[in-house]
């Protein structure tokens, strides 16, 4: 079986390119002649129907009686094909010193194109940047809460009559201290919650990025 860039034949990876050894060996007599290969991918449920051709590559290298030769070919499986089976045919071209000519499939089976994961992509590193910058504006947010009930907590304000007078802050001031320690407790716990959250959401993301 073949081996191509780490890939076990029968998979080939789409839109790269992919290298392969053919090794020819004269057990005769006479020398041979190593005219050219081509390769070209088939419909699966019938060889004799081409989907695409590559390009043949001449050799016209000779190979003396008892011994042996290699030879490089190449191609690059289109990314339209991912996922998809394919036949794979491989034909080396030769002929012998009386000018006999000869077609042989080296390689004459099913493939299966598939697609390499690389990483992220554009698309997925922006909505990284996103995610990771609302993560960021969330424990802003959580900082700013629990500072704002640290000042809260500590003032301590004398009751006076204001009447109707506007206020924009909510006085606490007239709940027992029992009740008011328990909605702090609360609201601490609920931003020790989200920040505990956010920070696990981040080191995810960056751990996903290094991949």
């Amino acid at each position: 079986m073949l081996l191509v860039d780490g890939f076990l034949l029968p998979e080939l990876p789409a839109g790269k390119l992919v290298e392969f050894l053919v090794g020819f060996t004269n057990n005769g007599d006479k020398d041979f002649i190593l005219d050219a290969i081509d390769a070209s991918f088939r419909y699966p449920m019938d060889f004799n129907f081409y989907i695409q051709n590559f390009t043949a590559i001449p050799y016209n290298r000779a190979v003396k009686p008892r011994q042996e030769a290699t030879v490089m070919y190449s191609f690059y499986p289109a990314e339209a094909f991912a996922a998809r089976p394919l036949g794979l045919t491989v034909n080396l071209a030769y002929h012998d010193a009386d000018g006999n000519s000869f077609l042989e499939a080296v390689f004459n089976q099913t493939v299966s194109i598939v697609e390499l994961d690389e990483g992220m992509d554009g698309e997925t590193f922006f909505l990284y940047v996103f995610l990771l910058a609302f993560s960021v504006l969330l424990l802003v947010a959580g900082h700013h809460f629990l500072s704002s009930f640290g000042r809260k907590k500590g003032s301590k304000k004398a009751v006076v009559e204001v009447g109707t007078s506007k206020r924009d802050d909510v006085d606490y001031d007239w709940l027992p201290k029992e009740v008011l320690n328990e909605i702090i407790v609360a609201q601490v716990s609920w931003a020790r919650l989200i920040f505990s959250i956010v920070t696990d959401f981040v080191t995810l993301l960056l751990d996903l990025m290094h991949l």
